[in-house]
């Protein structure tokens, strides 16, 4: 850095670099002062001397001066042809976005960026002052914390200062292109553009729509509108994935009951299959001839027959029937009581592997949390996935009696991989950013 001296109205700057910011009317410069640094905006050579670009500075000094925000570069003194402001270590909301793009796709950068935004121009509104040039090379992200500093206050609007020029085409409201008036709606007209910027402004579409209709009537008519209907849009976010979580855990609540008491069911059954294996076998043997009868028996004899032969397969019990309580024994005397084979068992678990093999694979691919950015979408995935497989069990003659048999061991089983499933959706869904 070079020592020099701009004019005598500046103070002497111990060190001087110029700083490439492709401005129309000004050269910038970052300069040192008493060892601190400072940004220094003066008049290209050709402009200095003219009244005009001299009264736009002044303008923009005398409006800044007054002005004390920490998310607004603050203004320390001017001359005729320069202003010297606070030196803001940081890049531009431009140079973000090209540099780190993923950064504004985390949801608290996101939200810190425009709560701030929004806080400094409602701040420069109520202090009767309109930016009018919006834009993202005219905001700043510190590299510390990257907090919002808003800069170049040469084209605003104020009621000392009511004379404006400038603007940049992309970020300007219909009534600044076509010399209208001007209002706290330009500015959320420009708002609108910036969001429409950032990495997944699809959440922000209905904001948007309104900051950038046309009609400055059909926009939000004040910053705190805007900061009102973003905040509703978070609560009513939050809904929907604590409606979804309640249907999720009562969901495992009711299974967990359910195992309850087919455990409870089933106990005195478990322990009879293991002592009299040899009385199983016959009523296994028995209940299959019933039911091939009663498949083969015409409709009308179905329907007739008394309820003493319908009850005739608890004859199988034999001598256990005095270990058994009348609930359990009207259990195990209905008919259409499948008790699987281990052949059927594990025949039954590979079958129901390869039916669940694709629910398994999506919960296992962790791209998929980039492909669905959100539990909701994350987790309509997963059921539709489960709705096309429960439709293919529905369709397998063989295998939906055993799927949908209430109280049997391998109902049980189904139950335990279908909840083993579901919560790793539901965790795998909680995970995502």
């Amino acid at each position: 850095m070079d020592t020099s001296q701009f004019s005598n109205s500046q103070p002497h700057f111990e060190a001087i670099e110029q700083v490439d910011t492709n401005g129309a009317t000004c050269d910038t410069f970052r300069v040192k002062l008493y060892g601190k640094l400072h940004f220094l905006k003066r008049l290209k050579p050709e402009l200095a001397g003219d009244v005009r670009y001299q009264e736009a500075l002044h303008k923009e000094f005398e409006t800044g001066y007054r002005l004390e925000h920490p998310n607004l570069v603050r203004y320390v003194s001017s001359d005729d042809n320069s202003i010297l402001m606070e030196y803001v270590d940081g890049e531009t909301l431009a140079q973000r976005l090209d540099c780190q793009p993923d950064y504004f796709r985390n949801r608290k950068n996101t939200d810190k960026f425009v709560r701030q935004l929004l806080d400094v121009v409602s701040y420069l509104h109520s202090h009767q002052v309109l930016h009018l040039d919006l834009k993202p090379d005219n905001i700043l992200l510190t590299r510390i914390g990257s907090d919002v500093k808003l800069i170049d206050l040469g084209c605003c609007y104020t009621d000392t200062f009511p004379d404006t020029t400038g603007r940049t085409v992309a970020f300007a409201a219909p009534e600044q292109l076509t010399g209208g008036v001007v209002d706290v709606r330009t500015d959320i007209y420009a708002i609108g553009r910036i969001l429409e910027c950032l990495p997944g402004h699809h959440k922000y579409n209905k904001v948007i729509a309104r900051c950038t209709a046309p009609d400055p009537a059909a926009r939000y008519q004040t910053i705190s509108d805007l900061q009102e209907a973003l905040s509703a849009r978070r609560t009513h976010f939050f809904w929907p994935v604590l409606m979804l979580l309640v249907v999720v855990l009562s969901i495992g609540y009711f299974i967990f009951t359910r195992q309850q008491q087919a455990a409870e069911v089933t106990g005195p059954q478990k322990e009879i299959i293991i002592e009299k294996p040899e009385t199983i076998n016959a009523r296994e043997d028995v209940q299959i001839v019933e039911q091939n009868k009663k498949e083969t028996a015409p409709i009308e004899q179905q329907e007739s027959a008394p309820i003493d032969q319908q009850e005739t397969s608890t004859d199988v019990l034999g001598p256990i029937k005095s270990e058994l309580s009348e609930e359990e024994k009207a259990f195990l005397s209905q008919p259409h009581l499948h008790i699987a084979t281990s052949e059927e068992f594990e025949r039954y678990k590979r079958q129901l592997d390869e039916y669940y093999k694709e629910a398994n694979a999506f919960l296992n691919d962790t791209a998929n949390f980039q492909r669905y950015p959100s539990h909701i979408s994350y987790l309509r995935r997963y059921q539709e996935i489960i709705q096309r497989t429960r439709k293919r069990i529905e369709a397998d003659e063989w295998f939906r009696p055993l799927y949908k048999s209430p109280m049997n061991p391998i109902s049980s089983y189904t139950r335990k991989y279908k909840e083993a499933l579901e919560h790793r959706a539901f965790v795998n869904g909680n995970k995502l950013p």
